[in-house]
């Protein structure tokens, strides 16, 4: 009986554990093919709101036709879409004429709200007179607002940008999210250390540039999936430790009792001998009584 139980206990061991290394391996494939989707797109400025059509620039109207020419050779057409597996999406912008621009903002909302969030930049790119921008949008379809300050206008220019048409790659060879940053842009020169979010690229001087051995910082997204996997292991590993205690505490159970049954199977074996012997002996005895009382009547 004792072993049958034993097998079933080692069975039901092993089906519980097969089954936790199969959770594994389920979300651990799902959470790590689940990479950051690219996706170029075509990127259009407008001097006014592309779907209010309100100039906030204080241009107004009668600067419309040459905002809207500004805004266009400001504004490259390439764009970079990344979705990350927690469902974020980041926008990357080429943008031309830096060198006269400076003090750059944005903020974005979704079709048909009124209302504007502000978000940081970061400048991941930057060449002779022109620099990528990456910013944290809502949807693909989001309205980005771009304030910067002109030098040579000597005043602050509002212009919009939207992006459309998705294809999946980067034809831009826009610095992805998961990669290395390039440092350059098509046609551009080579930067130095970029920081994110105040729009300034600092470039170390040229004599220690071969000597530099700073790491480059690169983004860590962590998905839900990923999340999920962390608890599941968890979950997995304390019901294997919970399983190989029960089954550690159960074994040693069994193994006191069969001691502490063998131990009285052994004294009422020996209580039996030890009985037996006292009852030889007095049979015995009582036989040579008797002989004894026999022969004396004989005589």
């Amino acid at each position: 009986m004792d072993r049958n139980v034993k097998q079933s206990t080692k069975k039901s061991f092993f089906r519980a554990a097969a089954l936790a290394l199969v959770l594994i391996c389920c979300f651990a494939t799902s959470a790590f093919a689940q990479e950051i989707l690219c996706e170029s797109a075509t990127a259009a400025g407008s001097y006014k709101h592309p779907l209010t059509g309100v100039i906030e620039d204080s241009g107004g109207e009668g600067s419309e036709a040459l905002g809207q020419s500004m805004v266009g050779n400001m504004v490259d057409s390439q764009a970079l879409v990344e979705t990350a597996p927690d469902g974020t999406y980041y926008l990357s912008l080429r943008f031309h004429l830096m060198s006269n621009i400076s003090e750059t903002q944005f903020s974005v909302q979704m079709p048909g709200e009124t209302s504007w969030n502000s978000v940081s930049y970061e400048s991941t790119a930057k060449g002779e007179d022109s620099e990528d921008m990456r910013i944290a949008i809502p949807g693909k379809d989001a309205i980005v607002r771009a304030e910067c300050m002109v030098d040579a206008m000597g005043r602050k220019v509002i212009f919009y940008i939207t992006v459309d048409q998705f294809v999946p790659g980067n034809a831009g060879s826009f610095a992805r999210m998961n990669e290395k940053p390039s440092g350059t842009v098509p046609n551009g020169s080579t930067v130095g250390l970029v920081t994110g979010g105040t729009g300034k690229v600092v470039q170390p001087p040229q004599e220690q540039a071969a000597e530099d051995t700073t790491p480059v910082v690169t983004h860590a997204v962590i998905g839900s999936n990923v999340w999920i996997m962390f608890f599941v292991l968890v979950f997995c590993a304390q019901l294997l430790a919970c399983m190989a205690f029960w089954g550690i505490k159960t074994w040693f159970e069994r193994m006191m009792k069969q001691r502490t049954n063998a131990s009285a199977g052994k004294s009422m074996q020996d209580t039996t001998a030890e009985e037996q012997d006292v009852a030889d002996d007095f049979d015995a005895d009582f036989l040579d009584k008797n002989w004894e009382d026999d022969e004396y009547a004989a005589h």
